[in-house]
């Protein structure tokens, strides 16, 4: 399973974090949602770097022997339109929750102390 923490601060979002793979039992839908969970992470990372200038902290810990693929971002100077991109991301990653029938799961948590 797929699973995808929101790191909240103050009621704004900061980074994402997605951490595992869908499950190898549901074949091509496997294969479809881990391909649009990472094209979903590279995008928002992307125009937030690209396009709006954010800085970001990004960790990219890729695993082919098990499940704990890891993907984070966090932005290091949060501000409110970088959070509704994010915001954006996670109403993308509960619309794949439901479509997929919890290949992926989509949680908000507070953002660590830096």
């Amino acid at each position: 399973m797929i699973h995808a923490y929101f790191e909240q601060r103050e009621g704004a979002l900061t980074g994402c974090s997605v951490i595992g793979h869908a499950s190898s039992r549901q074949g091509e839908q496997a294969r479809i949602l881990c391909a649009a969970v990472s094209s979903a992470m590279e995008l928002t990372a992307n125009t937030l770097t690209e396009c709006f200038g954010a800085e970001l902290e990004i960790i990219n810990e890729p695993s082919e022997r098990n499940a704990l693929n890891r993907l984070v971002f966090r932005l290091k100077k949060p501000d409110p339109v970088h959070s509704e991109l994010l915001h954006g991301l996670l109403i993308h990653f509960t619309n794949l929750a439901e479509d997929f029938h919890g290949g992926i799961a989509v949680d908000i948590v507070e953002a660590p102390d830096r």
